[in-house]
């Protein structure tokens, strides 16, 4: 199953192509469409912003729920009036699943979900005017070949993701993912292990693994701990200082993994696992394959191995037939776990699930109720676990400096998942903070959405004592407060 190759250069002579990505859902879309910035790039294409004028457009769709389709198709008509002579290609879920549909928003080129490895060369046969391969999605995909990235993507984010798994086969009855990104497959490890080398050689020291079912890594090829033996070799990888879990369902947080996660230095102490619901028979109905029970032991194990842990899940509200008392099942479940914030969203019916047929389906004012109310819950546990920081040291990886000169905030996040906003400095004591820097930093106020840091200074010179440099963050955010 080898990576995408990179298709060779246009012809010498020509301006360079221009071409724009619009990407629309996951995490997973997000590598995907990081990959196809970096191969068109490789290709000799200038890649330009959405907005620009472009020769080419490509939207990565996304089909999770009826917003996901409605945006896609936006996506598209924008790309269409924006160039009228450009090519408009889409590709992702809602392309797999309703080609017929982004053909008459106006998209001139459809690339299905397993096929995307060939995108950029079936642009290039497409300009060229070559006999171009028909990616058109027939049916439930399945990925032969990966996306790849070589190194740093210009213009793309600070932390690195890694996709080491696509599909699904756990087909809860609520999903249409399985029908669009097809079965579990699972990337070789020597593939992943090479791209993690050449994308810390390019600058990345966090990398966050990637797919559509995670945890299920290494179980299409017959090896249950194949998760926990990837991590262990990225784990030996010279610079590479963070490795990032995605979403992992429930009954794939082993026993093996809590295990790594309390003796690994490297592996981030951010676990994203969903719960959806906190009620045993709405979970049957759901077709989720763990219980209340199950889920509390895993996050109260975890917690314990890795102190300082960032927890989080997906919740969803309204599922058809989920009663008042159901939905409490959920709340209290929840407020008896050192949960860090949710993920609460409305049930959406989606065409061709199993849930479709369900009865008793809920009214939008009680499903908005529901999840107003874990959202509210959500906000005040963030606020929480941020305050429980104040004063302390922590790592911030540097995302954004603000300006050149070394003044402002620059932005950054911690390994558990803390987002902090941090004085540029630029003083005597203080180099100038760049993105992908490693920064020791101390937490001075905690908001629900934010922190406030200020840099740890080195020793100063003794023949400096006699000089302050006051280095805090209070100032500035009262200024923002004051200004808001």
């Amino acid at each position: 199953m080898p990576d995408a190759q990179i298709p060779l250069e246009p012809e010498s002579g020509a301006p360079p192509q221009r071409v724009a990505i619009r990407n629309i859902g996951c995490k997973l879309n997000l590598y995907e469409s990081e990959a196809l910035r970096a191969g068109f790039h490789e290709a000799g294409f200038d890649v330009v912003d959405f907005a620009d004028e472009a020769d080419i457009y490509v939207v990565n769709t996304c089909t999770v729920t009826g917003a996901g389709d409605a945006d896609s198709r936006r996506a598209v008509r924008q790309a269409t009036r924006a160039g009228s002579n450009a090519l408009v290609v889409a590709t992702g879920c809602y392309a797999q699943r309703r080609p017929e549909e982004l053909t008459d928003a106006g998209a001139g080129l459809i690339v299905a979900n397993g096929d995307k490895a060939q995108l950029v060369q079936a642009v290039t046969q497409r300009l060229s005017g070559q006999q171009e391969t028909d990616l058109t999605p027939r049916g439930r995909p399945k990925t032969e070949t990966f996306l790849q990235i070589g190194g740093l993507v210009a213009g793309g984010r600070t932390r690195g993701t890694l996709q080491i798994q696509d599909g699904c086969d756990e087909h809860c009855t609520y999903c249409i993912i399985p029908q669009v990104r097809g079965v579990s497959v699972s990337r070789p490890a020597a593939q992943i292990l090479s791209q993690a080398k050449r994308m810390v050689d390019g600058g990345y020291v966090e990398l966050c693994l990637t797919g559509v079912h995670t945890g299920s890594f290494g179980h299409d090829q017959q090896q249950p701990d194949g998760l926990v033996d990837l991590l262990e070799a990225l784990d030996q990888i010279d610079g590479l200082q963070r490795i990032r879990l995605n979403s992992i369902e429930p009954n794939f947080v082993t026993d093996a993994l809590i295990d790594f996660a309390s003796t690994s230095s490297h592996l981030c102490r951010h676990f994203h696992i969903p719960l959806q619901s906190g009620d045993n028979d709405v979970l049957r109905r759901m077709g989720r394959r763990y219980d209340r029970q199950h889920y509390a032991d895993r996050i109260q194990r975890l917690a314990v191995a890795a102190p300082g842990a960032c927890i989080g899940a997906d919740v969803m509200v309204g599922f058809p037939g989920e009663t008042e008392a159901q939905f409490q099942n959920t709340y209290d479940l929840l407020d008896g776990l050192p949960m860090a914030y949710l993920h609460a969203f409305s049930y959406s019916l989606r065409e061709g699930t199993p849930a479709q047929r369900l009865p008793d389906h809920a009214p939008r004012q009680v499903k908005s109720a529901r999840a107003r109310r874990l959202i509210e819950w959500s906000q005040q546990r963030r606020l929480t676990f941020h305050e429980g920081f104040v004063g302390e040291q922590v790592e911030v990886l540097i995302e954004e400096a603000r300006r050149a000169d070394g003044s402002g905030l620059a932005t950054g996040t911690t390994d558990n998942y803390i987002r902090v906003l941090i004085e540029d400095g630029g003083s005597l004591h203080q180099p100038q903070v760049r993105p992908h820097q490693l920064l020791n930093v101390v937490i001075d106020r905690a908001r629900e959405d934010v922190t406030f840091a200020s840099v740890l200074a080195p020793t100063p010179d003794p023949s400096l004592l006699a000089i302050e440099f006051p280095v805090t963050s209070q100032a500035i955010a009262d200024s923002m407060e004051l200004s808001q």
